[in-house]
């Protein structure tokens, strides 16, 4: 997961202009999730937004007004989760909650659909356990895949302000194994960035083959087809052109629940 290329996906972290003061004193935090990805918000999916592209947005113009009433609709005829109104809290670290022997998948229920991913515990221990451990906090409940980063592929959630600025708290290793060998097919679940050792919660999914970024972003998990058909329903709503990211759906897709289950 490493920011660069520009479309690639970014994480904000905390106001880019946050990670731009501890660029100055770490070098680079993140271009943001979206510098982090190299700024701005852009951000995705690997939050991480790809750090010299044409996508990248500079930080002062990638995050869109927070202060204004959102209008949109929801998604696919679905409704506003009450888990929507819950503030989401951050971490000092996971705890270690993976079991060995266990064999993990996730189902997360969006406004459009249920998507079931098979996680890799297995290539990607480390990962795989942060978001099972999130998802048993109910920390994914009720947010928004608030990034379609279309030029590759891509939806971003995982934020618990909806932004690529937010920053759970804590960073964990890059494990970029099933990346190297399998590329990022659609139906990939992967940790978004803002470069090396800078993946937090946010994570994105591909939706289809235009996902050609380098394996920078860890892959933890694969979408089953029923999954991949819903994927493509969500990354078919149009963006709004007129948004600074251009990249912000025209429609909002919520998170409604993320269930953890085991074999």
């Amino acid at each position: 997961m490493r920011g660069k290329k520009a479309k690639q996906l970014r994480v904000d972290r905390t106001a880019e202009r946050e990670a731009a003061r501890r660029k100055q004193r770490q070098q680079t935090l993140f271009t943001v999730i979206v510098i982090a990805i190299i700024v701005g918000i852009g951000g995705v999916l690997v939050a991480v937004s790809l750090d010299d592209t044409p996508a990248d947005l500079a930080d002062d113009a990638t995050e869109s007004p927070t202060d204004a009433p959102d209008d949109r609709p929801v998604a696919c005829g679905g409704e506003r989760p009450a888990a929507a109104d819950e503030p989401k809290g951050t971490y000092e670290e996971p705890e270690q909650v993976l079991e060995d022997g266990v064999d993990y998948r996730a189902r997360i229920v969006t406004s459009c659909g249920p998507v079931v991913v098979d996680l890799h515990e297995e290539q990607t221990p480390e990962t795989v356990n942060s978001f099972v451990f999130l998802a048993q906090q109910g920390f994914f409940d009720g947010l928004q895949i608030f990034r379609n980063a279309t030029s590759i592929g891509a939806l971003q959630t995982g934020s618990g302000t909806n932004e690529a600025s937010f920053d759970i708290g804590y960073n964990i290793e890059d494990e970029l194994e099933v990346a190297e060998e399998d590329g990022y097919p659609p139906g990939t679940l992967a940790m978004a960035n803002a470069g090396p050792g800078t993946a937090g919660s946010q994570f994105f999914f591909v939706y289809n083959d235009q996902f050609q970024l380098d394996p920078d972003y860890a892959v933890f998990g694969m979408a089953n087809q029923r999954g991949i058909r819903t994927l493509e329903t969500i990354g078919d709503i149009p963006v709004d052109e007129n948004d600074p990211t251009g990249e912000r759906p025209t429609e909002i897709t919520y998170i409604e629940s993320v269930e953890i289950l085991t074999e």
